[in-house]
């Protein structure tokens, strides 16, 4: 007998990446030394490499090199850093997903733009922690890989009609699954106990105002991935651009030419980013 959509969905949420586990209960510790962070993440070499070439890019603009997850650690902070290695824990977590369902080096592209695109505008806001809006914005169709990899057959017929028919894939996965993407991710990062604020933006990326606490912070992310799929930056199987909620948009307000300036920079950082994440 099949599993049913909620039991796939509570296997993943209580399957967090072990070294993000880690680090979370390192976190937690008020006793813990950027040693105790440290050690954590050496152990794993090629999570090492990537992270001190994360930490050394254009991304963060830092004026000296870093050489150590320590030196690391005492520049951008143990937040941050563990941040940055979930976002590095998740991209291997979901290999091994046929290409012919969903390319994922396009999918983690669309994924990696949005992420900078919502620390931009979340900077220009002014949003206190706008460095999370990365982690929220890369991890906003978590749910999908979830679906991909449990149910690929399913899926691949959700994204030919999303395609064929031009229809939102929200609602096709809600008609097919009983739940969307969105809703999925939501419920697997909860169960990874990541911060709220992250399970709010992913769970209400295409519905920000549902989100009583977490609206602005969500309609920051809704923006970011609409601003995405204008520019046609990858592809996460959503064929129809996601519609965009008047009320969200006019909550933001940002400025054609600081919006400009924010697609720029996305851009610039885009290729780097995205290959020392792959």
């Amino acid at each position: 007998m099949a599993l049913k959509i909620e039991d796939l969905v509570d296997t993943w949420a209580a399957s967090p990446p072990i070294m993000y586990y880690q680090l979370k209960e390192a976190l937690n510790n008020p006793n813990s030394a950027f040693d105790d962070f440290a050690k954590i993440i050496s152990a794993d070499p090629a999570l090492t490499s990537r992270l001190l070439k994360i930490v050394n890019s254009a991304f963060y603009g830092l004026s000296s090199q870093v050489e150590t997850i320590s030196h690391a650690l005492n520049i951008i902070g143990t937040s941050q850093l563990v941040d940055l290695a979930l976002a590095s824990a998740v991209t291997s977590k979901f290999r091994g997903i046929p290409r012919d369902l969903v390319n994922m080096e396009m999918f983690w592209m669309h994924s990696v733009a949005t992420g900078i695109m919502a620390k931009k505008i979340g900077e220009y806001k002014k949003m206190e922690g706008a460095d999370r809006f990365y982690l929220g914005g890369m991890l906003h169709d978590v749910g999908s890989l979830v679906l991909f990899k449990e149910l690929p057959e399913k899926s691949k017929r959700v994204l030919e009609r999303c395609k064929k028919e031009n229809m939102s894939l929200s609602l096709l996965e809600d008609e097919t699954f009983g739940m969307d993407h969105a809703e999925v991710g939501g419920k697997v990062l909860s169960g990874w106990n990541l911060p709220e604020r992250i399970v709010a933006v992913v769970r209400y990326h295409h519905n920000p105002m549902a989100s009583q606490k977490f609206f602005i912070e969500a309609s920051i992310i809704q923006l970011a991935d609409h601003m995405v799929h204008e520019l046609n930056i990858g592809n996460s199987g959503e064929f129809k651009i996601p519609e965009l909620a008047s009320n969200a948009e006019k909550l933001i307000n940002v400025p054609e030419d600081a919006m400009a300036q924010i697609k720029e920079a996305v851009m610039e950082n885009l290729d780097q980013t995205v290959r020392m994440f792959l």
